[in-house]
């Protein structure tokens, strides 16, 4: 093998080698940040809220005037009011460690919940009577991480019975 070719090998390698550097670099440093953030919201939330949080991984704030919010380990509609069912959304432009958005959407709903509804995006996620107000964190939850059920079309399914040898 030639310098040439052998260069010309090394170099047609470095961008995906590169590409595989970056790509490892920004999962580990996406870790380190989650991890730095988690601790930091440990630290800020009240012991109840801590026990829910290491207990079901979401905790709740309470709004005056505007009742319960449970915020939610997810990245979109995760502050859910319990009395109406409704989720909000109110995310950064850019991406931020989940700890982090947590932190942010518990402080601005405890310190000025009027500029925390003014921009957030709201749907309805759960029927409030439905479910046990306790439990509707947990069932918006399993319901986003469940698999969508297969569909089966009309006629895959006959409630007439059929014989295949019929001639």
């Amino acid at each position: 093998m030639s310098l040439r070719s052998l260069a010309q090998a090394v170099l047609g390698r470095l961008p995906r080698a590169w590409a595989l550097h970056e790509a490892l670099g920004n999962r580990l440093g996406l870790e380190a940040a989650e991890t730095r953030a988690r601790e930091l919201l440990l630290r800020m939330l009240t012991p109840t809220q801590e026990e829910d949080f290491q207990r079901h991984g979401c905790f709740a704030v309470r709004v005056p005037g505007r009742g319960t919010f449970w915020i939610l380990p997810s990245t979109f509609f995760n502050v859910l009011q319990l009395e109406t069912g409704h989720c909000y959304c109110a995310v950064p432009r850019s991406e931020v460690p989940l700890s982090d958005l947590m932190l942010t959407q518990k402080l601005v709903l405890e310190n000025d919940p009027n500029a925390f509804f003014a921009v957030a995006n709201r749907r309805a996620e759960l029927l409030p009577g439905l479910v046990d107000e306790r439990l509707r964190p947990q069932r918006v939850m399993q319901a986003r991480e469940s698999e969508t059920p297969a569909r089966i079309r009309c006629f895959q399914v006959s409630m007439i019975p059929h014989d295949a040898d019929v001639s």
